[in-house]
């Protein structure tokens, strides 16, 4: 059953919104940078480029802008949420621009100028050095004969509030990156719902709302879900209201999952009476392997093994196929 990354979740809700992702390049981008680019069109591209391993710590968007002189050029943004540093970002990254080249001569294309930046909110600030060659040598001498490049970095791990800038929804968008690992995050609480309120008389600014307190009750252990609640109520009538409309869908979603887990419960014990039917298995022979297993449609494929195999070494073997693999 799979879930989808609350920070992956909440970045791409923020930074796939055009208006954020143009407004965080107008305030963080360095000014000759910034003066190449126009990004009056910025065009969110189809895709990711991260290994499967490191898609629990990192998201990727990728944006087609122009350059003034009208060439094609390309924003990559790496968002790391990792709460430690991973000195090999920029080996990661360089994989990722690498197929993203590669997928443009497939495509017939001339390869495009990638802008590489990274975005980090971990518990630590970040030390790590922003350069490819870095991780190779301190060797001056041999650098001009490796692989190099910069990636832009912005560590919102300890960036104080007062220096977060930019409009409103990207100020947002960013005061809650700052904030989700923060340890005070709890005594703070009231003045960043108060921040985040400031959409609600937007368009699409409740909904937003929404997206962020859904992110804050599930990917922090700093604050518990009564505290989101109780800071709700402190907002007034529209906190209340919304508060009220949140909760129900809390209860709905617990209900869903609830039903959920009993659906794959007792599909495994129909599995263990099959076996222990047809096969004289005893009940218990193969119950920590299946409660690895939380797939419907991987659970619904033993039930029919079990009732089909003619003996228990075809069971085994249907099922070492469908076991999560092994971490090495």
């Amino acid at each position: 059953m799979s879930i989808q990354n609350p920070h992956d979740h909440f970045f791409r809700e923020s930074f796939g919104r055009v208006e954020i992702a143009r407004n965080y390049l107008e305030e963080y981008l360095p000014a000759d940078l910034r003066r190449l680019l126009d990004l009056t069109e910025m065009t969110l591209q189809d895709g990711s480029f991260i290994d499967e391993e490191m898609k629990e710590h990192q998201t990727d968007l990728i944006y087609q802008v122009r350059l003034r002189s009208g060439e094609v050029a390309y924003i990559y943004f790496l968002f790391e949420h990792k709460s430690y540093l991973d000195p090999l970002v920029a080996l990661q990254l360089l994989r990722y621009l690498v197929r993203f080249w590669e997928r443009q001569v497939k495509d017939g294309q001339s390869l495009s100028p990638i802008i590489p930046l990274v975005i980090y909110h971990g518990e630590r600030a970040w030390h790590i050095a922003t350069d490819f060659a870095s991780l190779v040598t301190k060797d001056e001498e041999i650098r001009p004969y490796l692989p190099d490049f910069h990636y832009l970095l912005s560590d919102f791990s300890h960036l104080s509030d007062e220096a977060i800038r930019g409009h409103i929804w990207l100020r947002v968008s960013l005061s809650v990156l700052h904030a989700i690992f923060n340890p005070h995050l709890r005594e703070e609480l009231d003045d960043l719902v108060a921040l985040m309120f400031q959409l609600s008389a937007q368009n699409t600014g409740m909904e937003y709302i929404r997206t962020i307190l859904y992110y804050m009750s599930s990917a922090t252990e700093k604050i518990k879900r009564e505290d989101l609640q109780q800071a709700l109520l402190r907002q007034g009538a529209e906190g209340k209201k919304l508060m009220n409309t949140i909760a129900q869908e809390f209860i709905q979603q617990g209900l869903q999952q609830g039903m959920q887990q009993g659906m794959e419960a007792a599909m495994r014990q129909n599995i263990m009476e099959l076996l222990q039917l047809r096969l004289d298995v005893a009940a218990t022979t193969f119950q920590e392997q299946l409660a690895q297993i939380d797939d419907l449609d991987d659970l619904r494929l033993l039930v029919r093994r079990a009732a089909t195999v003619e003996n228990v070494a075809q069971f085994v073997q249907a099922l070492a196929i469908l076991l999560p693999a092994a971490a090495p």
